[in-house]
């Protein structure tokens, strides 16, 4: 009974000096806060550049469908048509889909009596001043018909 009053006061003394407690130190959580804090921060910044590369995928695929529609129908009309006629075209264009509203720009050169050269670019309305946009070139020529 003696030796179990002396365990008991033992153990009280080591838990008031902290000899025998268990946890972590200040440092330690300091340590562990900035490197969470770190990861945190690279991972925000990587997700943002995901949201920013998404954004211009998506004007590209739209862009892609515009110019598409817009050389269909330009292959329609022929190359005798005013929308052909050398000199710099534009045109606004609403897409259904996303509800965003672009301005289309094509200048035709004639490069010889059968073959055009056309220059499309497509850049958002909304913005003040006229971005890089997405462009693209296309020739049409007489004999192919396309």
């Amino acid at each position: 009974m003696v030796t179990d009053m002396r365990k008991k006061k033992i153990k009280r003394k080591e838990a008031s000096t902290g000899a025998a407690s268990k946890g972590f130190s200040l440092i330690e959580v300091t340590i562990a806060m900035g490197l969470v804090f770190f990861i945190l921060a690279g991972l925000a910044q990587v997700m943002s550049y995901s949201l920013l590369i998404k954004q211009k995928a998506d004007i590209h695929r739209l862009a892609a469908d515009i110019f598409s529609n817009q050389l269909e129908r330009l292959k329609s009309v022929g190359l005798d048509a005013p929308d052909l006629s050398p000199g710099l075209h534009q045109m606004t264009v609403n897409d259904a889909d996303s509800g965003k509203i672009f301005q289309l720009d094509w200048e035709v050169m004639d490069v010889n009596n059968n073959l055009k050269k056309i220059h499309l670019s497509l850049y958002p309305v909304s913005s003040r001043q006229k971005p890089a946009g997405v462009r693209a070139t296309m020739y049409f020529s007489r004999h192919l018909n396309f």
